[in-house]
């Protein structure tokens, strides 16, 4: 349980560092979800943002990509 608790707080961590790189760049969620090779459906980001997604590594991939930031900054927090 303890570990189950650290891990959502890292999620947590984690979207709210998404939100916030994504808010300076003056990006939309939308913007993510352009259907392109690095494409985040809208819903995906809303969920890792609010810290509710054990997401995978392809989509920390690509919302990196996105933000023109290498995955390990995402994880650093």
């Amino acid at each position: 349980i303890i570990l189950r608790v650290e891990l959502n707080e890292y999620l947590l961590k984690i979207g709210k560092k998404v939100k916030k790189i994504r808010a300076e760049r003056a990006l939309t969620q939308e913007s993510f979800d352009d259907l392109g090779e690095n494409s985040v459906p809208v819903r995906t980001l809303q969920e890792i943002e609010a810290g509710k997604s054990n997401f995978t590594i392809k989509t920390l991939f690509n919302i990196s990509k996105k933000l023109k930031v290498k995955p390990k900054d995402l994880l650093d927090v």
